[in-house]
């Protein structure tokens, strides 16, 4: 199991062996996680399934860039 940054579980998840929840999800309260899911996604239900992406492709792109960047930043502080 691996839980990348930003991830957010609500009470209750549970998450099987081998599985990767993706950079920024949202995993829905009391959901069983049985495959991996992408970064910035919603997921939920028994099993969980996609919701929704919380961000369209371009954005998601944006974001990964702005982060990369602050993270190359603060390394020379």
């Amino acid at each position: 199991m691996l839980i990348e940054e930003d991830v957010w579980c609500g009470a209750n998840v549970t998450i099987l062996k081998g599985v990767t929840i993706g950079r920024g999800s949202i995993v829905a309260a009391g959901s069983v996680v049985t495959k991996s899911c992408p970064p910035y996604s919603i997921i939920g239900g028994v099993p969980a399934k996609l919701i929704k992406k919380r961000f369209s492709e371009e954005e998601i792109k944006l974001h990964e860039l702005m982060s990369v960047s602050y993270t190359h930043l603060r390394a020379h502080e």
